[in-house]
């Protein structure tokens, strides 16, 4: 079960377990990460980092979700378009080690590749880790 504080001078919502509870400055934070498939789900987070973790709706601007076919299954990855927005949230106080279980997850750097990006939380503009397909996992 998750707590939900607005933060109105930012037009921010965070959600957060009640044994921990969150300000705005969290926002502001070393890691922030940008997710916007299965790891929507707050207990997919949990199962992957071992803790609930602190979240908020986001977008990144210039990114459509896209399906390709590898083989024989789909895989969804975010692809560079101009006009297009991915709809997602940012886990919150993220650690190094966790953001290694991340990578792991995400099969980085063969599947996908950890690189900043600029997401839109409330009325905030923010850096964020995002996740971005590699080639070398198509054979691009």
């Amino acid at each position: 079960m998750f707590s939900v504080r607005f933060f109105p001078s930012n037009c921010v919502t965070i959600f957060y377990p009640p044994e921990r509870p969150v300000d705005a400055g969290e926002l502001f934070a070393e890691h922030l990460v940008f997710v916007w498939d299965g790891l929507l789900d707050p207990a997919a987070v949990r199962a992957l980092l071992g803790r609930p973790v602190p979240f908020a709706p986001a977008v990144l601007p210039g990114f459509a979700r896209n399906g390709r076919r590898k083989r024989e299954e789909w895989d969804f990855d975010l692809t560079a378009q101009v006009e297009a927005h991915t709809a997602g949230v940012v886990l919150i106080g993220v650690t190094d080690a966790e953001l290694e279980l991340l990578d792991d997850f995400e099969q980085a750097p063969i599947h996908r590749l950890r690189q900043k990006g600029t997401v839109r939380i409330g009325d905030l503009e923010r850096v964020a880790e995002v996740y971005l397909v590699s080639g070398a996992y198509f054979d691009e």
